[in-house]
């Protein structure tokens, strides 16, 4: 199993704090009936634990959701990111994300969510790693989950990386080694 670990990362000639090793907060979104989906944490640091998250938007009101985070977004453009950060147009993006976030971290999967959050936070960063059967919710920008309890995108944070996980079950190929000549 690989590490993410490194010593020193560039970008552009230029040297960047350390990277940090992460621990796996991974995140099962099931298919779902009528706005409700099966949560589970299927690892974490403090072990698994399971919800059910109420979608909190229907079709139309998704929508006009998304439009106007569109057009936010469209609207914050700008080359300096400090001016982003303090825009007016940041407004819809928290409010979409602080929504979503509430959802999808309720009752147990939130619990286990800060206590991973804890243990992680001594010496390491906590990787929320999303697995998304859901299909309706697949195409979403959960990129914009909103913690309120630490004022951020989950996904803004080095010690919060979000990413999607897909699981792809694939036959394990023979590696084929030539011996050395002699």
């Amino acid at each position: 199993m690989p590490r993410d670990v490194c010593l020193t990362a560039q970008v552009c000639g230029r040297n960047l704090r350390p990277m940090i090793e992460h621990l796996d907060f991974d995140l099962h979104i099931a298919k779902g009936t009528g706005g409700h989906y099966p949560v589970s944490v299927v690892k974490s640091p403090v072990g698994e634990a399971s919800a059910t998250m109420a979608f909190p938007f229907d079709k139309v009101a998704l929508e006009s959701r998304l439009q106007g985070l569109e057009l936010a977004i469209l609207k914050s453009a700008s080359l300096r990111r400090d001016v982003v950060l303090d825009a007016p147009e940041k407004k819809p993006a928290q409010q979409f994300g602080q929504e979503i976030f509430d959802a999808l971290f309720t009752d147990d999967v939130q619990l286990a969510f800060r206590r991973s959050q804890d243990s992680a936070r001594a010496k390491k960063g906590l990787r929320v790693r999303l697995r998304i059967d859901a299909p309706d919710l697949s195409a979403l920008p959960w990129e914009f989950l909103y913690d309120t309890s630490l004022g951020d995108f989950v996904c803004l944070s080095s010690d919060t990386p979000l990413v999607r996980y897909l699981e792809f079950s694939r036959p394990l190929e023979a590696l084929t080694v030539q011996p050395p000549r002699s």
